[in-house]
């Protein structure tokens, strides 16, 4: 559903235009009915739709309670996750407490990562994608997974 990556304007109110090549399959897919919660390895945020959100939120309601490490990861992706409406304007609200923890201003970046999408701070994501253009993807494991593609 999400491919590419578009460099964004956010409002002072913490709204975000949703690309327009999106608007038809958002509507189509998920009727505008998103879920935002923080990246686990990342400071980014994540946009799921509600239905593809549905499905992780099953998943982490059968982990096991009793399991301090797992109760901890599920209060973090949990108890960030915010269900958002994307107004007819195209638009999504994203709360203050998921700005804040993303470090996000104005300039951001919405790069689709298939069924989901992530939202970075510009100029994170300018230093993220400088060491992922530096990285050393020629490990075997890597490569396996990277033939397996078909690329």
């Amino acid at each position: 559903m999400f491919r590419g990556f578009d460099c964004l304007n956010m409002d002072a109110k913490g709204r975000l235009v949703m690309p327009s090549r999106y608007h038809e399959r958002i509507h189509a897919g998920c009727q505008g009915r998103f879920v935002i919660t923080v990246d686990l390895h990342e400071d980014c945020l994540v946009i799921y739709p509600l239905m593809e959100w549905e499905k992780i939120e099953h998943s982490f309601n059968a982990l096991p309670s009793s399991n301090k490490a797992l109760a901890l990861l599920k209060r973090r992706i949990l108890g960030y996750a915010t269900e958002v409406q994307m107004d007819g304007s195209g638009r999504l609200l994203v709360s203050p407490e998921l700005r804040s923890f993303a470090a996000l201003d104005k300039e951001v970046v919405l790069a689709g990562q298939g069924k989901k999408c992530e939202l970075w701070n510009k100029s994170a994501w300018d230093a993220m994608n400088a060491k992922a253009m530096a990285a050393d993807f020629s490990s075997a494991e890597l490569a396996s997974a990277i033939d397996a593609l078909a690329l």
